[in-house]
């Protein structure tokens, strides 16, 4: 008899390990279409404190620069390395400038500073993982050359660490 009371035990401690796993699985799957939500929120009523929450602007900023970085060429002389550093440095300067919180909510939005622009859900085209750690959302279609958001995890918060045209 004891056996089977052992055995009931554990049968009700497994499932309650199951709920809980599939409710924490659940919740990950979840939070990213969350993070988005008061993303879309913030841009619509155009908190830049909440703004700030759910966009990482040196991540963007360090992708712009990626983008635009001129790699080492063929040319190896030394004139040819000072205007790639030349450029490469007048690059990273103009995207440190241009690049703040307003650049970012005009892009998403398409509203000038003081308007309120319109929500990225009448855009979405797609949103989902993308790898454990990144999820990708695409405003507009393919056709229409759409914006690709990149969030990344932060915690329980996931953060716009991208945006590619």
């Amino acid at each position: 008899w004891s056996s089977d009371v052992c055995s009931s035990d554990l049968k009700i401690v497994m499932r309650w390990i199951l709920r809980l796993l599939f409710l924490a699985v659940l919740l990950y799957a979840v939070l990213p279409y969350y993070s988005l939500y008061r993303l879309n929120h913030a841009l619509m009523v155009d908190d830049m404190a909440q703004l700030n929450q759910y966009i990482d602007l040196e991540q963007i900023k360090e992708s712009y620069k990626r983008g635009l970085r001129i790699e080492q060429g063929g040319g190896t002389n030394s004139f040819t390395g000072m205007l790639r550093g030349t450029a490469n440095s007048m690059s990273a300067l103009t995207v440190e400038q241009l690049v703040t919180v307003e650049w970012v909510r005009r892009e998403l939005t398409g509203a000038k500073q003081g308007e309120v622009g319109g929500s990225l859900y009448d855009r979405l085209d797609h949103a989902f993982f993308e790898a454990p750690g990144k999820f990708l959302v695409r405003l507009g279609t393919l056709e229409e050359s759409p914006s690709h958001l990149i969030f990344m995890r932060d915690g329980w918060n996931w953060r716009l660490t991208s945006i590619y045209q």
